[in-house]
């Protein structure tokens, strides 16, 4: 369940962070923390969406450190926002 004060729309940070994650084709699915901060510069919605379990962290194949990929509750609610066009 998505916390009450988590703002997850069309304009959010935290849905265009969703959008790119789920673009990706899954056998390549992932980004590193740092290209995601990079790329939107607000650690504070990584945080908060892998709180709501929007999002996870799971290891390289081939080494150490790890990369943020969707949950299926994370992609099911990009599939819904796109769908109703909010």
């Amino acid at each position: 369940m998505i916390p009450p004060n988590l703002v997850v729309d069309p304009g959010s940070t935290h849905f265009k962070i969703l959008a790119r994650l789920c673009a990706m084709p899954r056998p390549v699915r992932g980004i590193s923390r740092a290209m995601l901060n990079r790329a939107f510069s607000d650690p504070r919605a990584i945080d908060e969406l892998a709180r709501a379990r929007l999002i996870r962290q799971r290891g390289w194949h081939d080494g150490p450190g790890g990369i943020w990929v969707p949950t299926e509750a994370g992609e099911a609610l990009l599939e819904s926002l796109s769908k109703s066009g909010n």
